[in-house]
């Protein structure tokens, strides 16, 4: 096998986070068969923590795939890995790469920008992200209980997501038992109350820096109304 490749904490069928020793057991396994194991970060990386879900959970892969956050809204996408497999690229190594931009100066200014701001805050800024995650979640969830709608809400660090279903969310499968209609109406509705969220059941809501105490407020708010008409 020339690889396996995997997302840490999963963030496009909704936010499905790793089962216990899951990312360990795979770690384990690669190791043994002597396997390049990939993560792939272009999510977690710096939402989760500084050193992504690797860090997190306490794995060390191969190679890792980052982007998004890496250039803080500028385009760039970065793969990094251990030296005798990076090694292995040109022009030092026989195995071709290119792309157009690489390396254009702006994006990769704006990344070594990032990457500086958040070592320079990290001690302060993944608390805060973490409190506003778990804000959000325990009052989207008491809301949802309070209204009798069926729901699961899976989170961590400054990632969340709301599945209409009775089930745990653990993979694909269980994800598509959500409801994709009530999901709908939600975010139809909090369209309407001024908050903008990805239009999908199968995608996450992210926190950042950005936002302050009357940001999370208003989306409160905004989620106490919109899963009211969830109910209706």
């Amino acid at each position: 096998m020339a690889g396996l490749i995997v997302e840490p904490v999963l963030a496009n069928m909704g936010l499905v986070l790793p089962e216990k020793n899951f990312l360990k057991d795979l770690r384990k396994i690669t190791n043994q068969f002597d396997i390049p194991l990939i993560f792939d970060e272009v999510v977690n990386g710096f939402r989760i923590s500084e050193g992504g879900a690797q860090q997190k959970f306490g794995i060390k892969p191969d190679i890792t795939t980052l982007g998004k956050a890496l250039g803080n809204g500028f385009t760039i996408s970065a793969v990094g890995g251990k030296k005798e497999i990076m090694n292995l690229l040109s022009p030092d190594g026989k195995v071709y790469q290119a792309s157009t931009y690489a390396g254009n100066p702006v994006s990769v200014a704006a990344a070594i920008s990032s990457i500086k701001t958040i070592n320079k805050i990290k001690n302060k800024l993944y608390p805060k992200l973490e409190r506003y995650c778990k804000v959000m979640v325990d009052e989207i969830d008491d809301l949802a209980t309070d209204y009798k709608i069926p729901h699961t809400i899976n989170s961590i660090a400054s990632m969340f997501q709301i599945f209409f279903t009775t089930q745990k969310v653990i993979d694909y499968k269980t994800s598509k038992k959500s409801s994709t209609k009530k999901f709908h109406k939600l975010f139809t509705n909090l369209l309407k109350n001024g908050i903008f969220t990805a239009p999908s059941q199968y995608e996450t809501v992210f926190l950042s820096d950005a936002h302050t105490d009357q940001n999370i407020t208003k989306a409160l708010g905004a989620y106490g109304l919109s899963l009211k008409a969830v109910k209706n």
